[in-house]
């Protein structure tokens, strides 16, 4: 649409600039008497003449005191006046006939006569121009502009927002737009200009792109109720099918319209960096930004992955130069930070469970599995629940089982942290290849070798000594 923005603004500039014209015309302009013109008989005499005589001072008629201030006034060019008003009172002249000038070498000007036309005419005039002006745009640049006005082409989902009181008309443009309810923001200042609505009222606000400007115009200027809202908090490690749940059971919106909204791309940039290698159970799983989020109750699924896609987008932009600075994708640091969100016992240990895994990583002849005990749980919990059948229950296994398929699986396994995501980022320098949590200490052993990762299982209490 940024075709359509600067279209837009040459339309008010021209409007803008042509009021100034008017109004300076309406108090400097004067009508000039223009000289008599002399025939001569010889150059010489002419030029002689010339030198000898003065030129006469030009009178300037009074201003009419009857005349109303024009709204708006467009003129054009004066060398282009003065030959349209000449061509006008002569006939053609042959080419080898010359304009006869005077003795002082100046072409007879013509008087101009001042109008008088009430501002009522000159309200017309600029409706008038103004729609030619926009329509000689749409002729020219397209018909993106008429199909942003009124909302062809666009979708006719809900968007449910809140106006803060005491908003500025820019600042509520500035909400529309962000909102994803309008796209260029001039053009609905330009029409809040011409609606001129009584009042736009804050509040709570449900509007569809597709209704158009004037439509989304008139309905904030109408009073509204207050939505219902409600506060909930999501903590590191949910996966989606928890979030659905949760989001249900909170009467925000249904949880299989939110995992079939969230799993979409909503045209936010992070998404192009998603993977989208075709073995993963839920594409957007691990996208989700552990936070408290207020939600209107009863609202669209689209709503809420847009406020939650927004959520995601500022952390990833903190973290977007490490992770290309880390050697991996997006999505092999998602989903490693994923696996070690669940594993790790306290955030003070995620940078060295981590190492252990980047090692592993890093040495896949000796260490070609994972050997992760949370995707495991994550097949039992999510995959075998939610698949649709056995044979797609059978091959998300594979893919997502680290005791059978080779380095990370096809993708994460829950929705990690910040801390999560660091750890990943900046791990700590290790040459551990096996840990093990105390479950009721929740203290971490990490073990070079085998035969110390056995030894450590019995003091977290996980084996008996043999």
């Amino acid at each position: 649409m940024d075709d359509l923005n600067f279209n837009v603004d040459d339309i008010i500039n021209d409007v803008n600039a042509k009021i100034k014209s008017a109004e300076k015309n309406e108090a400097d302009e004067e009508s000039v008497e223009a000289e008599p013109i002399a025939d001569t008989e010889d150059s010489s005499e002419a030029c002689e003449q010339a030198d000898n005589t003065d030129e006469k001072p030009q009178e300037t008629p009074e201003a009419t005191d009857d005349k109303p201030e024009p709204i708006l006034a467009f003129h054009e060019d004066k060398s282009e006046e003065d030959k349209s008003e000449e061509d006008e009172d002569k006939e053609p002249e042959k080419p080898e006939k010359q304009e006869k000038k005077s003795k002082s070498g100046k072409k007879k000007k013509k008087k101009r006569k001042k109008s008088k036309v009430n501002n009522s005419v000159f309200g017309g005039i600029i409706l008038v121009i103004v729609i030619l002006t926009v329509s000689l745009v749409l002729a020219v640049g397209g018909i993106s502009i008429g199909m942003e006005y009124y909302g062809i082409g666009k979708t006719d989902e809900d968007i449910r927002f809140n106006i803060p009181a005491g908003s500025t008309n820019s600042e509520i443009a500035d909400i529309l737009v962000n909102e994803g309810v309008i796209k260029n923001k001039k053009l609905f200042m330009l029409a809040l200009k011409f609606e001129k609505p009584a009042a736009i009222y804050p509040g709570d606000i449900t509007l569809q792109p597709s209704s158009g400007y004037s439509e989304i115009i008139e309905k904030l200027s109408q009073m509204r109720e207050s939505y219902k809202t409600v506060s909930i908090t999501f903590t590191e490690g949910e996966n989606l099918l928890d979030i659905a749940k949760k989001l249900e059971d909170n009467e925000v919106c249904t949880a299989d319209d939110f995992l079939f909204e969230f799993n979409k791309n909503q045209g936010f940039d992070f998404e192009n960096d998603v993977d989208n290698n075709g073995d993963m159970f839920y594409r957007m799983e691990g996208y989700f930004y552990p936070d408290t989020y207020e939600f209107y109750v009863n609202d669209s699924a689209g709503n809420v992955t847009k406020k939650l896609r927004e959520q995601f987008e500022k952390k990833y932009e903190t973290v977007k130069a490490k992770i290309k600075n880390s050697g991996m994708s997006l999505n092999e640091v998602m989903t490693l930070a994923s696996i070690v969100q669940l594993e790790a016992a306290s955030e003070d240990e995620m940078p060295k469970v981590a190492s252990v895994f980047l090692n592993r990583l890093d040495d896949p002849d000796t260490y070609p599995m994972l050997q992760s005990d949370t995707t495991t749980n994550y097949i039992k919990n999510v995959i075998k629940t939610e698949a649709d059948n056995t044979a797609s229950i059978e091959h998300y296994t594979e893919c997502y089982d680290t005791y059978k398929c080779k380095g990370l699986p096809a993708g994460p396994i829950c929705n990690p942290g910040m801390a999560a995501i660091n750890a990943v980022l900046e791990p700590k320098k290790t040459d551990y290849y096996y840990f093990c949590n105390n479950l009721k200490t929740g203290e971490t052993f990490y073990a070079k070798t085998l035969d110390e990762h056995e030894e450590n299982l019995v003091k977290a209490g996980l084996a008996k000594k043999k």
